[in-house]
């Protein structure tokens, strides 16, 4: 609450730097509560952290620590970490918590407006300026406002006690000030009238109203609210007021909200969100907040919060009825059963309450007419139930809250809840448990929250579950909730259960619903498609669509990126035990091959977009039921690889543990030039090792040629080099017994590639020569052109470039006369490394530039990098050393993301060696 400062014992700390003074502020605004590196690095950084922002963070950090450490004796021992980085603050050591302390202190005296007014100015007094002052920023910006805020509501609110006291006349200046300050704050404008008419200046007063009034029509176009306009017409008929503070806990008013809960933690943007739907002053319109998000979500827990935090808006009463919507021993409350329950509540005589049910809306709607007063409908079951208990136009608030997505609720703003970040789940679990044992193993909770999907109720059951088991430790709980079998057996006590919860969203879906929820939950992926979810289904896309979407408005699922669908890691658990409970083995064998077939033969596809001179293999056709995805040319072929890539891996290890070895084989090779254009060595490994496998159970010599063909090129690519060789070798001796002129030809390139990479180009150079020679004897002109590109490469490496721009000309002629784009760019990249090795530097950018172009048009971003790295070599040769920068930082980028650290370090080491 003003300059950010640290002292002690030992004075004050020497916190130089905004980043530094950043740091530590980020901390105090979370006092004692773990903040996520990612939101640290937020405030230091803003939206432009460093590459290495987690690494240059701790020494932020270790520094900060230093600082603390040199004004008390235990200061480094106050900042620790768990899952982020947390500051220990002692109770009278932090302003802005000293600051909350006085003002919950004067609410509490609210009765007493002498003490609530002393507390008030003892909390004011704490403020030595504007909020966060030295420390910018749209993360800090937000924070600044929001502390600004508090303190003009502990302003308003030591007024409201002044006025209380009867100190009218010397408070006119003061809020005369803030007036002209704040022009549209009715609140202090009430206060001034209040003070002004007292103080004998009724016309004054008057005359303020009239200047908010027209303020407010010209620059929002609304009039002031209910408390004001009364105020104005009290004083036109020179009547005194009482402060709208005297409102609060108006007497007979009915209370029925349950209890709030004392370890609430986390939701502050979505209460930020609750609050900031309510207008300025109240307003005269009803307000309506629609809560929803899937079972366990902790929808009640926030509506029933948010509803004590409001409760002195609606000061006529808080009501609360639960509709029953999801409830295992309910039927759904029919809403003129729950006008009648409300009604009485407001006191209307039960002979008073008509039978029919507009007519109990209508007579609910004048009731509240003239009253203030916030309603929770929890449990909807759907916006026609909530529709008729909805207030007319008066100033209450109703939420409402259900599983499902109430689009269709007019007027409403609605809300759906994710489940809580790492940093709140964690702090959730530990007051539930207790600190002692969760910051006795901070990384055994971080696992627990994760194996509960940070869903809220499975926390707390599971927090439950070790408190009343006192020979447990938190990661004995972890092993037990890491037994997929049994997570959701573990995640049960008294009479709470998730998979109970979970079973009543899934009990109120229709029959063809709840099969494709079930047969969902086999699939092996993190997500899945459209026409995965058909094939599993063996249903039309239409129908599949229209159950996908019912599934994500009712929150069984969830579809965060256009098009792709997914599961909490929960309730996947309980669709999988659903189905099989309920599907017979034959059912689910059908289900799953429908599913196999359909990413086969879609990425079968795929691949012949990508690589149409590659030599396809034969596929049987996709079983009855499956749908493959159709794609229309390399963009969307790997657009989908991309989105498919993990779930594609997932689908061959099922493929695997089914014993169906063919399609394991062919989902290896389907894969295989989306691995390279990705960069994806390792996965491309890992698959071809499953490939071979494959083929050893099928009698098949060419499946097995082939498969140690790819496998040997895959463990090049990782530098696994001996393997590499094995495999390649014995491809050769296999593909020449049998006579495979294509598959000898094959193996000869790809050993020539993998002897460059051991550092041997005349190797290379030999085994590129006799593919060329087997290339050519088949008369493929493609194949031909990447002999000669590999020609002409080793030739060049060797230092012979007049013979290698030959060959790569021929190449490229070759390639241009064919269509074949992929093998364009790669010639182009190579006579780019021709020239600039001959000194031709400005036609070397030429060719770099042409294949980027190629490359990026295509999305291969393997062979892009690597491009990028040598035209930055090029550009540092003339001296061009900005453009050598950006293109080495744009390669080092992609490097990384494609898992090459040895690349990136080299080529991080080429930035270091740049001079500024």
């Amino acid at each position: 609450m003003g300059p950010i400062e640290a002292s002690g014992a030992g004075g004050r700390a020497r916190l130089p730097g905004s980043r530094q003074l950043a740091l530590l502020a980020a901390l105090l605004l979370h006092a004692d509560r773990v903040v996520p590196v990612d939101e640290l690095v937020e405030a230091v950084w803003g939206d432009r952290p460093p590459g290495n922002a987690a690494a240059a963070l701790q020494t932020y950090v270790f520094r900060l620590r230093r600082a603390l450490s040199s004004i008390e004796p235990d200061g480094n021992q106050r900042l620790t970490f768990t899952s982020g980085y947390r500051l220990r603050v002692e109770p009278g050591e932090l302003d802005l918590a000293e600051f909350r302390e006085h003002v919950r202190r004067a609410g509490a005296a609210e009765d007493r407006p002498e003490e609530a007014a002393a507390e008030l100015r003892s909390a004011l007094a704490l403020w030595r300026g504007a909020a966060l002052t030295a420390v910018s920023g749209r993360y800090f910006a937000a924070q600044a406002a929001r502390l600004a805020e508090e303190r003009l509501t502990a302003l308003e609110e030591r007024f409201a006690a002044d006025l209380a006291r009867g100190q009218d006349a010397g408070l006119v200046e003061e809020l005369r000030g803030l007036v002209a300050t704040h022009p549209l704050r009715e609140r202090l404008r009430r206060h001034l009238m209040l003070a002004l008419y007292r103080s004998g200046g009724r016309a004054e007063a008057l005359a303020a109203y009239e200047d908010l009034r027209g303020t407010l029509v010209d620059e929002l176009g609304v009039d002031p609210g209910p408390e004001l306009t009364e105020l104005r017409d009290r004083l036109l008929r020179d009547e005194d007021a009482p402060p709208v503070e005297a409102d609060r806990g108006r007497p007979g008013a009915r209370n029925d909200l349950p209890g709030d809960i004392a370890d609430f933690t986390g939701r502050e943007e979505e209460m930020r969100r609750l609050l900031d739907a309510l207008p300025a002053g109240g307003g005269s319109a009803v307000v309506i907040e629609a809560i929803d998000g899937m079972a366990g979500i902790g929808k009640t827990t926030l509506a029933v919060h948010a509803a004590h935090r409001l409760c002195d808006r609606y000061p006529d009463g808080q009501l609360f009825t639960d509709l029953h919507g999801h409830t295992s021993e309910h039927e759904a409350t029919d809403p003129a059963a729950a006008l009648d329950a409300l009604l009485r509540a407001l006191d209307v005589p039960g002979e008073q309450i008509p039978p029919r049910l507009d007519e109990r809306a209508a007579l609910w709607r004048a009731e509240l007419a003239e009253r203030k007063v916030l309603v929770v409908l929890d449990n909807a079951a759907s916006a026609a139930q909530v529709r008729p208990l909805l207030p007319g136009a008066s100033g209450c608030l109703v939420l409402v809250t259900s599983r499902r997505r109430l689009a269709d609720l007019d007027t409403a703003g609605t809300l759906s809840l994710d489940v809580l970040s790492a940093a709140e789940s964690a702090e959730l679990f530990g007051r539930i448990v207790g600190r002692g044992p969760a910051e006795a193993e901070p990384e055994a909770v971080g696992e627990v929250v994760e194996l509960c999907g940070r869903l809220p109720l499975a926390i707390r059951i599971a927090a439950a579950r070790l408190r009343t088991r006192p020979a447990w430790t938190v990661a004995h709980l972890a092993g037990r909730l890491a037994q997929d079998y049994q997570r959701l057996t573990e995640l049960a006590t008294g009479d709470r259960s998730v998979a109970a919860a979970f079973a009543l969203s899934y009990h109120h879906l229709d029959e063809d619903q709840q099969r494709l929820f079930r047969l969902l939950g086999l699939h092996p992926g993190a997500d899945f498609d459209l026409h995965a979810a058909a094939s599993l289904a063996g249903i039309g896309l239409d129908d599949a669509e229209r159950q996908l979407e019912h599934l994500v408005d009712v929150h069984l699922l969830d579809q965060s990126v256009l098009g792709r669908y997914r599961f909490h890691d929960l309730l996947r658990q309980h669709a999988l035990g659903v189905a099989r409970t309920v599907e017979s083995e034959a059912r689910q064998r059908e289900a799953l091959r429908r599913l196999v077939d359909c990413c086969l033969h879609t990425a079968f596809a795929g691949d012949r977009l990508l690589f149409p001179p590659r030599q396809p293999i034969e596929l049987d056709p996709p079983s009855p039921g499956s749908l493959p995805r159709p794609l229309a040319d390399e963009t969307s072929a790997m657009a989908w690889f991309d989105a498919e890539h993990a779930g594609l891996r997932s689908v061959q290890q099922l493929a695997a543990e089914r014993g169906w070895h063919r399609a394991v084989w062919q989902l290896a090779w389907a894969m295989n030039t989306a691995h390279a254009w990705r960069g994806n060595g390792q996965d491309d490994l890992a698959s071809w090792r499953a490939g071979l496998a494959a083929a050893g159970h099928l009698d098949d010599p060419a499946c097995q040629i082939l498969a140690h063909r790819r496998l040997g090129d895959a463990n090049a690519r990782v530098g696994r080099h001996a393997e590499a060789l094995d495999h390649l070798q014995l491809a050769l001796t296999l593909a020449e017994r049998a006579g495979d002129q294509p598959g000898q030809a094959h193996a000869h390139q790809i050993l020539a590639w993998s002897w460059e990479r051991m550092g041997d180009d005349e190797r290379a150079l030999d085994h590129a020569s006799r593919a060329l020679l087997l290339f050519r004897a088949l008369g493929n002109p493609v194949w031909e052109a990447d002999a000669l590109n590999a020609v002409g490469w080793f030739s060049a490496r060797l230092g012979r470039y007049e013979p290698a721009r030959a060959s790569c000309e021929a190449a490229l002629n070759l390639y241009r006369r064919h269509g074949f784009r992929i093998g364009e760019a790669a010639t182009l990249d190579s006579l780019g490394y021709v020239e600039h090795h001959s000194g031709r530097h400005a036609e070397a950018v030429e060719h770099y530039q042409a294949a980027l172009e190629l490359y990026r048009d295509l999305g291969n971003s393997y062979e892009e990098a690597d491009t990028l790295d040598r035209l930055g070599r090029t550009h540092t040769a003339v001296g061009d050393l900005a453009r050598a920068r950006a293109v080495w930082e744009r390669a080092r980028d992609l490097v990384r993301a494609q898992r090459r650290g040895g690349v990136a370090d080299r080529i991080q080491r080429q930035l270091d060696e740049l001079p500024d």
